[in-house]
Order: structure tokens, then sequence, then C-alpha cells
């Protein structure tokens, strides 16, 4: 009854060459994007900067007041040790004999200006990169926090947190 017969095998064959076609181009463009996705590194220097300043904001500041601590000398002197802040990074590019973090802490006297503490911890060459605009300079991120103490004195806090890894971030 059926007098038309079809070649199969003929169309299976040119199926399986665009088949493979398909496969071939779907392949590529998985590779492509794996590669431009994993290709350049992550610049989280932003993100380490903003991360160090809040550090340095929790410290100076216990439930809305003043940390009474910090206008100790002792515990300026050892303020990243005292308000558990590790300012080491591993060893990579040779970064141990460079410091690759700067933070500046500046506590005065909200009307009148007086410098009540100061602290400078880590490498201060990289303050002169602060104002320059570029892809491979030091990121940098200045705040201000306004604090009191328990008898209502107002203070306020800038800080600068300075974070540098040029060479693993900003390629």
């Amino acid at each position: 009854m059926n007098k038309i017969q079809s070649n199969k095998t003929g169309a299976e064959k040119i199926i399986s060459v665009y088949w493979f076609a398909i496969i071939f181009i779907v392949a590529a463009a998985i590779v492509y994007m794996t590669a431009s996705f994993y290709g350049k590194p992550y610049d989280v220097r932003q993100i380490e900067a903003d991360l160090l300043t809040n550090k340095v904001a929790e410290c100076i500041s216990e439930a809305g007041y003043l940390n009474e601590k910090i206008l100790n000398q002792q515990f300026a002197e050892n303020f990243p040790e005292n308000c558990n802040i590790n300012l080491n990074v591993e060893d990579a590019y040779g970064w141990r004999e460079q410091e690759q973090y700067y933070l500046e802490l500046n506590l005065v006297g909200f009307s009148s200006d007086e410098k009540i503490l100061e602290v400078k911890k880590g490498n201060p060459n990289l303050k002169s990169f602060c104002n320059l605009k570029g892809e491979n300079l030091p990121y940098c991120l200045e705040r201000n926090l306004y604090v009191i103490d328990k008898n209502n004195i107002q203070y306020r806090a800038n800080i600068l947190s300075i974070i540098r890894k040029t060479e693993k971030n900003a390629q």
C-alpha cells in the first residue's frame, strides 16, 4: 500500500552533522563565557577598606557611646591588637617587605577641633596616592563618625583606610 519509501539513512547523516555543529557552538560559548568571567581577578580593595573602616568604628563606639579605653595612650599605641584588627598580609608578590595597609584615626572635639587622639598604623607612604586618579593605585576610603561620651561631650572621628594590593586586584 505504501508506495513511497523514505531514505532514513541519508536524513540521519544530515541531522548528525548539524547536531555536532550545534554541540561545538554551545561548547565554544561555554568556554568563552567561563574564560571571560574567571579571566580577571576581582578587585576587593573597596570592600576591604570598608570592612577595615567599620571595624575601627565598632572599636571606638560601644553601644552608641565613645569607648573610654581608646583615650588611654597604651590602648592607642596597640590600637590594631586591642581592636582585633589584623594588618598582616599573605606573602604574595613580596608584600611582607612593603606593608599593604594604612590606617589613620583622628579623634577631635566636635566644636573645638582639639585633637584628642591620633593613631597611624601601616605604610604611611600610601597616603600620597589618595588624591590621584588611576586604575593601579591604592584604594582610599575616608569616613567621619560622630560619637558622644557618657557625659554627652561630642567628638568627631576621622577614619582613613588605604588598601594597596594592586598587583593582585588592579590588573
